[in-house]
């Protein structure tokens, strides 16, 4: 009961859609800067990222060990707890995150694709 009222009381609800809304948009300014994001999907602030060599023909990267296991084991190292597989990373902060917080969320994730990135375009 103590957590609904809280939920209620801070409004969490209205502050996770809107967090959700900054941070699909900042996800989708990296879609365009990476070139390599087939899909952003989700809803509030649990997104995924799907991860394809060519977003037009949805071409994947290999799947061994998979571009997003790749990402999502970088990601640990820098600290952000993803889930992820061989085609995808998803994310899915608390309902308190702040805009701040995702933007040290997108920030982590654009260092661990260019890194990435660049041991796959050698």
């Amino acid at each position: 009961i103590a957590a609904i009222s809280e939920i209620l009381e801070r409004d969490l609800i209205r502050h996770g859609r809107e967090m959700g809304q900054h941070l699909k948009a900042r996800l989708e300014a990296m879609a365009e800067k990476f070139g390599i994001f087939g899909d952003i999907r989700g809803k509030g602030l649990f997104l995924g990222i799907e991860f394809v060599r060519n977003p037009v023909t949805k071409e994947r990267f290999p799947a061994n060990p998979g571009f997003g296991i790749r990402v999502g084991r970088r990601a640990l190292e820098y600290g952000l707890l993803t889930r992820f597989d061989p085609h995808w990373l998803a994310v899915g902060p608390a309902l308190i995150v702040t805009a701040e917080h995702i933007d040290e969320i997108v920030a982590t994730l654009d260092r661990c694709i260019g890194e990435v990135l660049e041991t796959v375009n050698g």
